[in-house]
C-alpha cells in the first residue's frame, strides 16, 4: 500500500512538473511571438517611412547648404528658399555663354512665385571684383546674386560655365545643367518638379 502511495504521488509531483513547465514553455512561447510581431510591426513602418535623402549634389540628394553675401553684403543662404523651387546658377562675367543666357533668366525670374532664381558668381575666376556689379547692371538683373567661395564651387563641382542646379521646394537636387538655359528650357524643367 505504500508504494501504490508513493507511486500516486510521484505520478502526481511528475504530472505537476511537466504541468509547471508546459506553461512556462507556452508562456515564453507567447512573448517570443509577442516580441516577433512586433518586431515585424516596427520593420514595416520603417520600410514605409520615406527614406531620408542625403546632403550632396547627385540627382535625389539634398543640395548642399551654404551662406553667402549677396551684392548689397546681405548674408544669404540657400535654405532660406526651403518651400520654394530654386534655379541655382553658376557664372562668370567673362564668360560668353553666361552673358547669353542672363536675359533668359531675367524674364524667366520676373515671371515666377514659385521659382527663384539664385546667381552665385564665381568670384575666383574674375579679373576685377568690380566687373560682377558691371555685368549684373549692364544686363538689368534684378534677382539675387551672391559672391561665390572656393568652397561652394567645389561642393558644387563648377568646372565650366555656366554651371546649373534644378532644386527642387523640398531642396533635392533634380538636374544638374552644364551650359546656357533658354527662358522655354526652364520653364519646362521646372514644370515637372514639384
Amino acid at each position: 500500500m505504500q508504494k501504490k502511495i508513493i507511486w500516486t504521488l510521484l505520478g502526481v509531483g511528475f504530472l505537476w512538473i511537466l504541468f509547471d513547465f508546459g506553461k512556462e514553455l507556452y508562456s515564453n512561447n507567447e512573448s517570443k511571438e509577442a516580441q516577433l510581431s512586433q518586431s515585424i510591426e516596427t520593420d514595416e513602418e520603417e520600410s514605409l517611412a520615406p527614406p531620408i535623402a542625403q546632403t550632396g549634389i547627385k540627382i535625389g540628394q539634398v543640395a548642399y547648404d551654404f551662406e553667402l553675401q549677396d551684392m548689397a553684403g546681405n548674408q544669404v543662404k540657400l535654405s532660406d528658399y526651403r518651400g520654394k523651387k530654386v534655379f541655382l546658377n553658376f557664372w562668370a562675367s567673362w564668360c560668353p555663354p553666361c552673358k547669353a543666357e542672363m536675359p533668359h533668366l531675367q524674364e524667366f525670374s520676373d515671371e515666377q512665385d514659385e521659382t527663384v532664381v539664385l546667381g552665385v558668381n564665381v568670384t575666383t575666376s574674375e579679373n576685377n571684383p568690380g566687373d560682377v556689379e558691371v555685368f549684373l547692371e549692364e544686363y538689368a538683373i534684378s534677382f539675387t546674386n551672391l559672391y561665390g567661395t572656393v568652397k561652394q564651387f567645389q561642393q558644387y563641382q563648377v568646372q565650366s560655365m555656366p554651371t546649373s542646379y534644378l532644386i527642387g521646394s523640398d531642396g533635392i537636387i533634380y538636374e544638374r545643367i552644364v551650359g546656357p538655359v533658354t527662358k522655354d528650357m526652364l520653364e519646362t524643367k521646372f514644370s515637372m518638379i514639384k
